[in-house]
């Protein structure tokens, strides 16, 4: 079968579509990415996701693309003036939603005729973002269903009334969690839940696998961008006050964000310089690498004022996979991830209190960590693998 992806953009942050994208074509699919942005530079990628931005179609020039859409008014006039009504319902439920929408007009055009060339069979978009609306727009006027998953910030932070005017124009909705199943009905109503299948994110249990750790010493990792919802903030608060006990620990914490200048303050402000460091972006090689040495993932991610939080974050997964048990709060679909005492440990979420609590009894109890990172990994295995998610998605495209 032959699917394009609509995706904003294939960056480290996005593994999981590359990782759902290969698993596709291990299956003997035909996949191609559609790239609602320029262009960009393919920089600190990992291999796998090099070779599927090589593969990636970008945005065209306003020319090319101005002409696809010419060409189309004149061949087909009817699925234009679709496109046309389809856009002026959008504007009635969100001024926001309509203006990105029209951002992504023209691009519609010019991968609408490539994916005819191409006989796409299938679109799927992953956020119910505006790259939903590109999708939409380009399953107009190929006349192909077209599907999407949608994961946190693409549904928390939308008014529900444009979320339930593009869902409803999909075959199925796949949700990263029952969190998310359960907003949409209670947001969206009956009629987009019931467009909505399960499908977690998944991870290749062949690239981040168990490994037997020392225990001299307990290393925490995390990996993530730097963005206020990940909750680093508590977290460095939580080690200052694990220092303060005499606690030996590190914290390593990768990746980049808006938030680096911050947390490096906050650190230096608490003393941290020995304990708590910031590496900047890797790519998942590199990550690997601290994977192997850490016996603790911590992360306590927060729910912030515009209603904005982390779905299931895949870093966790990543970890998990790889025997490390998580600390986290119990927020979103974290939940279905983490079973509390069993593979990781949650707090109430901006809890700093109980967040040193949890922190000062595991790394004084290195076997707690070592049995819950057993029961870690094999939860990822049942639950969040790649090739049987993917299959699953498979599935619910092929009815």
């Amino acid at each position: 079968m032959r699917i394009a992806y609509v995706v904003s953009g294939l960056t480290t942050s996005m593994t999981f579509v590359v990782n759902e994208m290969q698993a596709h074509e291990d299956a003997g699919w035909k996949i191609l990415p559609l790239i609602s942005c320029r262009k960009y530079k393919f920089e600190n990628l990992s291999p796998l996701m090099l070779k599927w931005n090589q593969k990636s179609l970008f945005r065209a020039s306003q020319l090319l693309m101005f002409l696809c859409f010419l060409k189309t008014l004149i061949a087909s006039p009817i699925k234009t003036a679709k496109v046309f009504c389809w856009l002026c319902g959008l504007l009635l439920v969100s001024v926001t939603e309509f203006m990105k929408a029209v951002y992504e007009f023209l691009p519609a055009f010019y991968y609408s005729q490539i994916c005819n060339a191409k006989n796409i069979e299938h679109l799927h978009v992953h956020f119910a973002s505006r790259s939903l609306s590109l999708g939409i727009m380009i399953s107009i006027l190929t006349e192909k269903p077209v599907s999407c998953t949608v994961h946190a910030f693409d549904i928390f932070t939308r008014l529900a009334t444009s979320l339930r005017y593009r869902l409803r124009k999909c075959k199925f909705v796949a949700t990263i969690s029952q969190y998310n199943m359960d907003y949409l009905r209670e947001n969206c109503g009956d009629d987009v839940a019931g467009l909505c299948h399960i499908v977690h994110c998944g991870i290749d249990m062949n690239k981040f696998s168990s490994e037997k750790r020392k225990s001299t010493g307990v290393k925490m990792v995390a990996v993530a961008r730097l963005t206020p919802k990940k909750g680093f903030d508590y977290a460095i608060k939580a080690c200052a006050e694990l220092k303060k006990a005499n606690i030996n620990f590190r914290y390593d914490i990768i990746g980049g964000g808006e938030e680096y200048e911050q947390l490096c303050s906050l650190i230096e402000a608490n003393d941290l310089e020995g304990n708590v460091f910031l590496h900047g972006p890797k790519n998942n090689d590199e990550v690997r690498d601290f994977l192997k040495e850490a016996s603790l993932f911590l992360m306590p991610c927060i729910t912030l004022p515009d209603g904005d939080m982390d779905g299931i974050p895949v870093a966790m997964m990543e970890a998990m996979s790889c025997g490390i048990p998580v600390v986290s709060t119990d927020i979103s679909g974290i939940p279905e991830l983490i079973k509390h005492g069993y593979n990781g440990w949650m707090v109430p979420e901006k809890d700093v209190n109980a967040l040193v609590g949890i922190l000062r009894y595991l790394l004084q109890n290195y076997d707690e960590l070592t049995i819950a990172g057993e029961n870690a990994t094999k939860y990822i295995q049942e639950e969040f693998n790649i090739k049987k998610n993917a299959q699953k998605l498979r599935g619910l495209i092929s009815e």
